[in-house]
């Protein structure tokens, strides 16, 4: 089947799918903290978090890809040889691609959050500290919780786009699905018939997210009216 090529196939898939969860938890994490940021009244982490978000989506994907996994692993070496000479720091492909799609996306991820923030009614938080909530609580207790609700759908497109995202990491050599549907392509000459394998397993991908994705948003619109991702 497929030429002898279905289990590299199968491999390719499951590493495009860990590389776009590792980055989508770098990209999480980037992005609520950046969120909080430019949500705040201080004016040095507004302003940090700004440069961040624009930095993030000023440039495509993979110019900051190859940037890294290139120009910064050798500035990288560089200073470490200056501090301890004889030594490196090796970034391979995965870490290169996961470092950047993370970065990247936490930006997109950033505003989707500070979306949600902003709609959840400043009135519910006020009446949390009014009962003498700690700022911990109030935050994992009232505003999460609702935010998750309003982020979802846009928190939706960032994954999709993610996904579609990681075909970049081919151009690092790593081992996905495009990189493994190219090279069996050239080695067997039906090129077209593993790039139709490969968009049918994207489309699995995206497909099988989105049922998860409207699962999760019924759970968090529980009372309200249900917004179709």
């Amino acid at each position: 089947m497929l030429y002898g090529y279905a289990h590299a196939i199968g491999v390719g898939a499951m590493t495009t799918i860990n590389v776009a969860l590792a980055s989508l938890l770098v990209a999480v994490v980037l992005g609520l903290v950046a969120a909080m940021c430019k949500s705040a009244s201080n004016r040095v982490l507004n302003t940090i978090a700004s440069l961040y978000t624009s930095l993030a989506r000023s440039a495509p994907d993979f110019v900051w890809l190859l940037f890294l996994y290139y120009g910064g692993q050798a500035a990288l070496n560089y200073a470490v040889n200056k501090i301890s000479p004889g030594r490196s720091i090796e970034i391979d492909s995965y870490m290169a691609s996961v470092i950047i799609l993370g970065a990247v996306y936490g930006g997109y991820v950033a505003e989707t959050f500070r979306g949600a923030i902003l709609s959840v009614p400043a009135g519910q938080l006020e009446a949390g500290y009014a009962f003498g909530l700690r700022k911990r609580t109030v935050l994992f207790r009232i505003l999460y919780p609702q935010m998750m609700r309003f982020a979802i759908p846009g928190l939706s497109n960032n994954w999709l786009a993610l996904v579609k995202a990681s075909a970049i990491t081919s151009m690092v050599s790593l081992n996905e699905l495009v990189f493994l549907s190219t090279a069996a392509g050239r080695a067997t000459h039906h090129i077209l018939l593993f790039f139709c394998v490969a968009g049918a397993v994207y489309l699995a991908l995206t497909s099988v997210s989105l049922w998860i994705l409207r699962r999760l948003n019924m759970k968090f619109s529980l009372g309200v009216r249900e917004v179709i991702l």
